[in-house]
This record gives structure tokens, sequence and C-alpha cells, in this order.
């Protein structure tokens, strides 16, 4: 099995800097891998008139505050930026951070929000061609010393990235989704890593399945590609006050304690450790724990002090 990873994903709205701030620091010295954000321009939940930090300028200060552990968007939007730009954005973040940033990356899906900021939103199709069309951008640049590019949505004519990303040959490039016959085939045909939320354990191993025949079209192992799992979570030191909490959760989710599982992760330290223990198994090696403010320090603690190292043993 390989080394298992963990981190923390703080959705930058209905936050204050010094919030966000706090948490990564913390985070940072209890020895978490990663941080993540997202990539919206306004609040994706609760109030929509709310506040919401811009995802790219928040993780360059967040990672100016932090030491150790790596930082990207989950996900960086296909539609938000010419890919030309974004590769000289990350190489600049992943300079200045010491060579801790990881890009994520997919179609996009918030078609209220390119709306309200007069952005372009094609069909799910065209979309995704632009996440693809993307991702090979980005590797070229970052890899050559010039890129020419012709696709169907972005043109480069012997651009240039430098200086290039620090770390060699390229920051990971993860893709987020799991639409079956268009988003796993470019994680097997491009992507270093693979993000999704988390599903039921068999509806988790299906996607496996089809990510594994999309690699066979490339003679590609998909033992090479990362796999990421970001999730909700109920983690608390007792059992009572577990099945509190997921009762509330499912009254505000509006469904039962039942629906939410498979998707969230409930339970203490000990039985969260046994839900996560069977994606290990299949292949998952970083789980993210993801947050909406006001933070669960207590959560994030139990998380990485007691979940995280019943799964490395």
């Amino acid at each position: 099995m390989r080394h298992i990873q963990f981190g923390i994903q703080t959705s930058p709205h209905h936050v204050s800097y010094g919030e966000l701030a706090q948490l990564w620091q913390r985070a940072d010295a209890l020895g978490y891998d990663s941080g993540w954000l997202f990539d919206h321009f306004m609040p994706i939940s609760g109030d929509s008139a709310g506040p919401c930090f811009e995802g790219y300028t928040m993780l360059t200060a967040l990672m100016m505050q932090t030491r150790r552990m790596h930082g990207g968007l989950l996900v960086t939007s296909a539609l938000y930026r010419n890919p030309g730009v974004l590769a000289k954005m990350a190489a600049t973040l992943d300079i200045v951070s010491g060579g801790r940033l990881e890009v994520g990356l997919g179609a996009g899906w918030f078609e209220g929000e390119a709306k309200a900021f007069g952005l372009p939103f094609p069909p799910t199709g065209a979309r995704l061609a632009m996440l693809d069309e993307t991702v090979q951008v980005l590797r070229s640049l970052w890899t050559n010393e010039t890129t020419d590019f012709v696709g169907q949505h972005f043109t480069l004519i012997g651009a240039r990235c430098n200086p290039r990303p620090l770390q060699k040959p390229t920051p990971t490039l993860w893709v987020g989704g799991q639409g079956e016959k268009v988003t796993l085939r470019i994680v097997a045909q491009r992507a270093d890593g693979w993000d999704m939320d988390m599903a039921p354990l068999p509806d988790y191993a299906r996607k496996l399945d089809i990510l594994n025949d999309h690699g066979a079209r490339f003679g590609r192992d998909i033992a090479s590609i990362k796999k990421m799992i970001h999730f909700s979570a109920i983690i608390a030191e007792t059992e009572a006050d577990v099945a509190a909490r997921a009762e509330a959760l499912a009254l505000r989710w509006k469904t039962s304690v039942d629906g939410l599982r498979g998707r969230v992760l409930i339970g203490t330290p000990e039985q969260a450790a046994e839900v996560l223990r069977p994606y290990a198994a299949l292949g998952a090696e970083h789980f993210v724990l993801s947050l909406q403010a006001p933070y669960d320090t207590r959560m994030v603690e139990l998380f990485i002090n007691e979940v995280a190292p019943r799964l490395r043993t």
C-alpha cells in the first residue's frame, strides 16, 4: 500500500482571512500533507451575497503563512483562465512556495456564477474539451522551451513559461470529477492524479474499473495515477456525540443519517478509519477533509491525530 496522505479543504466563503490563515497554520503544524480551497467568485452555499475570496490570490497568501504542507484548488475551472495565463500563475506560485503547489483542474459547473461575471459557459462537451486542452497546454509550457498549440478552444504560438515551476517535471496535475466517458478518459490519458468526492464503496470500485478500462486504451497502468477522495465529516470522541451531530446534519440536508453514509465520513476516530480503510485498499491514497466555517478544530485534530495513524499502519 502506498503512503497515505491527509489534507483539509476550506471553502473560502463566509469566512475571514484571519480564520483561514489560523486554520491553515494549525493544520500545517499538526502534520497535514495538503490544504485546498475552491475556485469560485461567489458563495456556492448559504447566502449567495456573502463574502467569497478569489482562490489563487488567497492560496498564495495561505502558502506564505505555512511552511510544509502542499496547497491547491479543488478544482481550478478550465473556463475561468486562459491555460497559458494559468501556467504562468501556477509556476510563480510553485516557486514562491518552495515547490508546494498542487494543480487541481475541472470542467466547471456553476452556470449562474459564469453568467454573473460575464464568463462563457458552453455546453458540457465543450467544457470537457477545454479541460482536456488545458491539461495539455500546462504540461507543455512547464516542460518545453516554447509551446505551439492549436486546439479547438485555445491557441498558443511560441509561448514560453520562464521561469518554470520548481517541481520537476511539473507540479502534480489532478483532474477532478467522475464522468465515466470523458472525465475519466482525460484522467487516464493525461493526469497525474484523480480527485472525486466520496461515493459509496461499490460505486467507487466501479469508477476504478472504468478508469482501468480507459487506461488500457492508452497503455497506462492506473496504479501510476494518484487517487484522492474528499468528503465532509462528522468525527467525534463518543458515539453519542457522533449520533447527535449526524441527526442535525441530516435534518439540515433534508435526508436521513443512512442517506449521509457513504458520502459523509461519520463515526468515532476508530469507526472513521474503518470506513476509509477499504477505499485505501482499492488504491485511494489521499484523503481530504472538507470543512465549512465556523471550523470544527477538534475534528481537524482528531482526523490527523487519531484517524490518520490507524490508516498508516
